[in-house]
Parts: C-alpha cells; sequence; structure tokens
C-alpha cells in the first residue's frame, strides 16, 4: 500500500482561497454537451447523445431551474437498457441515485459504453412537494487516467479540531486508506454548532457551511471535519459519524464530505484521534467517489462482487477489520474525475 505525499498550499485561516490552478486562473472543467427540456406530459427528457471516447468520462448534471433529476434511461452502444430493477444482481444494471439539483455521474462499469441518456423530474422528497425542473443542462469532462492517482481536498475544520488535529498527518493517513496521494489546498474554519439534518435527504444544514465558503477548483473536495452530525428520525435524534450527499449523483450546493468529531455527546472530551477521523473521513470520500456500503443492516450488498464486510467501506468503519479496499473498488474510484495526477 502506498504511502501518500502531502501538499500543503495555505496555513489555517478563514478567508484564503484554495490554489485553484497555476496562476490563479482556473481553466474550464465542465463542457457543454446539451440542454434538453422535460416534456410536461411525460415529465421525462428527450435522449442525449453521448460521444464514446477511450478517456475517462463523467457527467455534470443540473436541474433547471431546479429541482430533482432521475435517470430514466440508458443505453450502451449495444442498444442494452443499463436502468433496471435494482434488486436483481446483474453486471449490465447502472446503479443511480436520485441527483438534488446537480449531480455527478461517472461513466465507468455499467456505464462505460452509454451513448444516449434521459432523465425522469422528480419530488425531492416524500411529501412530493417543491418544485419540478422544466429542464436539463448535461457538461461532460473527459480525462486520462492518472499515473500517479492523487486527490485534491480543502480542510474546513471547527474550532473543537482545529487546535489539536495534525492536519499533514490526517493527509497521511487518509491517503493510506484510500491508496491515493493526498494534497491539501487550503484549510478553512467553520463553526462548531450541531448540524441537524429534518431527514436523509435534508442537505441545507450541509450547504449553508459551504455557503460562505471562497470560491475552489471544481475538482477539489470539501472536507468538513468537526461539527456534530444529527438526523431527525420518528425515534428522536441520531448521531451520525459522517455523512456524504453524493453515493453516486446529485447532492445541489451540500457538494461535500461531513465529518464528526468522535465525540459528540461528551462535553469537553477530547476530539477523538487523528486516526479515528482519517478512518471515518477516508470512508466518507469512498462514497463520493462512488463506493456503498458492501452490505447494509438490512442484509442488501453493493454491486461489486469482490467486496465483503472486513472493508474500509463497512458501514461502521472504526470497527477493527474496517480496512482496505478490494480491486474493483479503486477501479471504480480511480474513474472518478476529480482522481487526478499529483
Amino acid at each position: 500500500m502506498k504511502t501518500s505525499s502531502v501538499f500543503l498550499c495555505a496555513a489555517i485561516a478563514a478567508g484564503i482561497a484554495g490554489c485553484n490552478s497555476e496562476h490563479g486562473v482556473e481553466q474550464q472543467f465542465w463542457t457543454p454537451l446539451a440542454s434538453v427540456t422535460v416534456d410536461s406530459g411525460s415529465g421525462t427528457t428527450s435522449a442525449v447523445a453521448v460521444p464514446l471516447d477511450n478517456l475517462r468520462r463523467a457527467l455534470k448534471v443540473s436541474a433547471q431551474p431546479q429541482g430533482c433529476l432521475r435517470v430514466s434511461s440508458a443505453i450502451n452502444i449495444a442498444g442494452e437498457q443499463l436502468i433496471a430493477n435494482l434488486a436483481v444482481s446483474d453486471a449490465n444494471i447502472w446503479r443511480t441515485a436520485k441527483l438534488h439539483q446537480a449531480g455527478l455521474l461517472v461513466l465507468e462499469g455499467a456505464a462505460a459504453e452509454l451513448t444516449h441518456i434521459s432523465f425522469d423530474a422528480v419530488a425531492c422528497d416524500a411529501s412530493a412537494g417543491g418544485t419540478l425542473p422544466t429542464g436539463v443542462m448535461v457538461e461532460s469532462h473527459l480525462s486520462a487516467q492518472p499515473t500517479h492517482p492523487g486527490l485534491k481536498l480543502r480542510l474546513v475544520l471547527s474550532p473543537a479540531i482545529s487546535a489539536e488535529l495534525d492536519t499533514e498527518l490526517l493527509a497521511q493517513l487518509i491517503g493510506v486508506e484510500l491508496q491515493l496521494d493526498i494534497a491539501i489546498t487550503a484549510v478553512q474554519a467553520t463553526a462548531d454548532s450541531e448540524v441537524v439534518m429534518q431527514h436523509q435527504a435534508d442537505f441545507s444544514s450541509l450547504a449553508s457551511i459551504l455557503a460562505v465558503l471562497p470560491t475552489k477548483a471544481q475538482d477539489t473536495i470539501d472536507l468538513v471535519i468537526g461539527p456534530c452530525l444529527l438526523q431527525q428520525t420518528p425515534f428522536g435524534r441520531q448521531q451520525l459519524a459522517g455523512f456524504t450527499p453524493r453515493i453516486p449523483g446529485g447532492a445541489g450546493p451540500a457538494d461535500g464530505v461531513f465529518v464528526a468529531r468522535t465525540n459528540c455527546g461528551f462535553a469537553d472530551a477530547a476530539p477523538g484521534t487523528v486516526n479515528e477521523i482519517a478512518r471515518l473521513a477516508a470512508h466518507e470520500i469512498g462514497h463520493y467517489l462512488g463506493l456503498a456500503h458492501p452490505e447494509e443492516a438490512d442484509g442488501s450488498e453493493d454491486d461489486l462482487a469482490s467486496t465483503n464486510s472486513h472493508n474500509l467501506m463497512h458501514r461502521i468503519p472504526l470497527t477493527a477489520t474496517a480496512t482496505g479496499l478490494t480491486f474493483e473498488q479503486r477501479e471504480r474510484m480511480l474513474a472518478h474525475p476529480f482522481v487526478t495526477e499529483l
């Protein structure tokens, strides 16, 4: 397993912009591919043609002007439908999630030879309320697979953890868990107040943390560490160790990775060891890059044949055996456009 390299290009300070690109000018990351309208009767768009290429391709899909979307049809070069009954285990099924305002779709695995894709406008929550989108913007990004793959992170730390956390060691440990080089592009500050999600798809409190941060490069992931995460359930508030809205699919403005300090609920306790926080962060970053839990509490499994519960993506990542990734998991992560040459 490869030890990560760490590149620090900013000190801890609020209001410092990240090292976005050479000469401070960020090149365009996404290229427009198509803009389609949602049919008012069927609620579905026409098909968008996706060119085939030997490079890595990802699609950014945005609801216009706002709302949620779901992939309704995905056809590959053989004319096969990739969106099907997800209860059936089939390597030719492309599992996608609801896209909240915007989403990133990585064309790998079953979707590697995607040629046409269309979308349904759907309600953003179970109440079926809110605004349905009337159009969809599709953008594309092509990139070569990196020889020395790495990931750029911007740390967003609360006061409860910033004074205790060795950020250089944190980056090294995350890199070891994910087998990626890690570059910290900047460190920002956020409040230590509790973050409460009213339900699992309520990203508003998460989005508010990111909304006040300086602009960053589009291929940099915000890693928020420190604030305690709570989710409202019918049985009261549940504490979360971490959360990312992108598994994979869409998160709208809440486009980041969120990790609570490991002692939430205990006043004046230490914020948790750097090893624990790195394990949680690597697990949540794995979700962001497209990995699911190998097995859920109800017995349902992910779509990768090689995974089992002895894995970094175990649903309880701080268990002793929750380490390591399979070849299939690593290949999925390496297909993500934010995994780049550092």
